[in-house]
């Protein structure tokens, strides 16, 4: 089976297991935790441990060109390791796949795919019952194949913070 069809399984895997807890979650809110996936959300499936479903998409049409595009997936897990008053300190590994708009130099007819491990430190503050903004740092580690160039790379390195990793949450339920 390929990489894309392996994914899109644990996805859906992601999804079936969380429905039931979805469900019964005290509260689940819309927002997000990664700037390239800005479409999404979290679920607090108990007042220590939640999770976390964004998308991204881009499409590209160039001036006399035809139009390509690519999405971005990211999950995560995020485990409340302390809290303070309204705040709460986390930590998210999480797992991100994407593809690229761009064609590869060495073979215009294929995208390129992405795979990112993360593992983050982040603090949720609410300022109210339903509103929290949080901010987040890490490491990452990025499978590129092909890269631009067409050959597949890897890097680790760390996840910088910066005003487009404040991310937000408006919570509905629970609570």
């Amino acid at each position: 089976m390929s990489f894309r069809k392996n994914a899109l399984i644990a996805l859906a895997l992601v999804a079936v297991t969380a429905a039931p807890s979805f469900a019964a979650a005290g509260q689940y809110g819309l927002g997000y935790f990664r700037p390239e996936a800005p479409v999404g959300g979290r679920v607090w499936f108990t007042d220590k441990v939640a999770g976390d479903l964004g998308v991204g998409f881009q499409s590209i049409t160039p001036d006399g060109g035809s139009s390509t595009s690519g999405f971005v997936i990211d999950a995560g897990v995020p485990f409340v390791a302390a809290e303070s008053g309204n705040a709460k300190f986390f930590v998210r590994p999480g797992f991100t796949y994407a593809t690229s708009p761009e064609p590869v130099v060495a073979d215009p007819d294929n995208k390129s795919t992405e795979l990112w491990l993360s593992g983050s430190f982040g603090v949720e503050y609410f300022f109210t019952d339903r509103f929290s903004v949080q901010a987040a740092h890490g490491v990452v580690f990025k499978s590129v194949d092909p890269d631009l160039a067409g050959t597949k790379s890897t890097e680790l390195t760390s996840e910088a913070f910066g005003i487009s990793n404040i991310g937000f949450h408006f919570y509905f339920g629970g609570k």
